[in-house]
């Protein structure tokens, strides 16, 4: 587990001199999840400085070309403030820092319709970028890591049906499906709207930590699994698709990049793989990596929305989503 990073004023106030930044005040930022952030404000701005934790500086600097490849490409997101001297990172007692611009908005949990439409519209410009060749080749939670789950004795019925998935995704997912850059997260948490009035103006897509070059179905699979769900995942039933944000979502996905008809038939499949891939990201989360007595069987919730999307008729799901 990663240990966070307490920094003093004048460690910050040391950071913020090596962008040249008067600082008036700071803050810690609340809600960060493996890493320490702090709300860094000047007479004229407000920044967001982060001593990343949990990654290596490799891996960071991934992540800081990518924002600024995005930058280029007019994505809304965060901006990263590279440091006097140039690169794009500067470093605290070895762990990468990165400094960005705050954005002020909203994150939703319930998403309507013309909300969704934005999400789309907005996946599709992203994943049309050219992938460049520094980011990953394989989702950073897909189905190659699913072995690693699979023999641990820790949860067998749930460790069971991962290797039935796993065969399933590995007979019929099509090597002929267009890949490219995508974000690999889109769950609501990772969107900013505008406040009050302006609530369905999108503001910014955020964290790119699961970026990669990757089937750009699995993209739209992931966004209806993370936006376009109803019910209580506690419950007996599980969550189930809502079919109404599902079409608002992948219509504004449409607009800017109409899918191919194999990427149409694919995109069952493709919800189902994602609900999975989640169901394994929570399974190793709070069961491998962070044990947690509290959330250990939070991946059920997961498996129960990947058993719903599989029970729909083939020509039902085509209908209802198109």
């Amino acid at each position: 587990m990663a240990t966070f990073t307490q920094l003093n004023p004048d460690q910050i106030q040391q950071l913020a001199q090596e962008y040249e930044l008067s600082m008036t005040e700071y803050e810690p930022l609340v809600g960060g999840n493996g890493n320490s952030s702090y709300i860094l404000k000047t007479e004229s701005a407000t920044y967001v400085l982060t001593v990343c934790d949990d990654k290596e500086f490799d891996e960071v600097s991934i992540i800081a070309q990518l924002l600024k490849l995005l930058e280029a490409h007019h994505i809304p997101c965060t901006r990263l403030i590279s440091p006097l001297d140039h690169v794009l990172l500067t470093t605290f007692e070895g762990k990468a820092v990165m400094l960005k611009g705050y954005i002020e908005g909203q994150v939703i949990e319930q998403l309507n319709e013309q909300q969704l439409k934005q999400v789309g519209e907005q996946a599709a410009t992203l994943n049309q970028i050219p992938p460049p060749d520094y980011i990953p080749t394989e989702h950073p939670y897909g189905r190659t890591l699913f072995p690693l789950a699979i023999g641990l004795n820790i949860d067998n019925k749930y460790e069971t049906w991962l290797a039935k998935e796993l065969a399933f995704l590995n007979q019929n997912v099509s090597l002929d499906l267009p890949r490219g850059l995508i974000h690999g997260d889109l769950f609501y948490d990772n969107f900013l709207f505008g406040h009050d009035k302006a609530q369905d103006q999108f503001i910014a897509l955020l964290d790119f930590e699961e970026a990669c070059h990757y089937y750009l179905v699995f993209e739209l699979g992931m966004a209806i699994v993370g936006t376009c769900v109803s019910g209580d995942e506690e419950m007996v039933e599980g969550e189930k698709i809502d079919f109404a944000k599902a079409r608002a979502l992948v219509g504004g996905y449409q607009k800017v990049r109409p899918l191919a008809q194999l990427e149409k038939a694919s995109l069952q499949m493709f919800v189902r793989y994602a609900a999975t891939a989640t169901s394994y990201w929570r399974f190793n989360q709070y069961n491998v990596a962070n044990p947690s007595d509290e959330l250990a069987g939070h991946h059920w919730g997961m498996v129960k929305l990947a058993q719903n999307v599989t029970d729909i008729p083939s020509t039902e799901f085509l209908k209802r989503v198109f």
